[in-house]
């Protein structure tokens, strides 16, 4: 069932519409606040919006990374399988 969570990551308000768990949402608000906080910490002239981007295109990569490692994992087991 779709449920309606609202997060607050870095000032910002977000209303989501999920069907996930609301504490699961809530909890990778959280790590996005940490994460956006890190990198305005680590840079005096690095602003929220900049580094929310740079969290945005790090997720991005590091979700395509493991998609093209689980395709390959994939085709290693099918190999296997096929050579039994």
């Amino acid at each position: 069932m779709k449920q309606k969570i609202t997060l607050v990551v870095s000032g910002i308000l977000i209303n989501i519409v999920t069907e996930n768990d609301p504490e699961y949402v809530k909890q990778l608000g959280r790590l996005l606040e940490n994460r956006v906080s890190d990198l305005v910490i680590s840079s005096s002239t690095r602003q929220k919006n900049e580094a929310l981007l740079l969290c945005a295109l790090d997720y991005l990569d590091e979700r395509n990374k493991l998609a093209k490692e689980n395709e390959k994992l994939k085709a290693e087991i099918e190999t296997l399988k096929n050579n039994k």
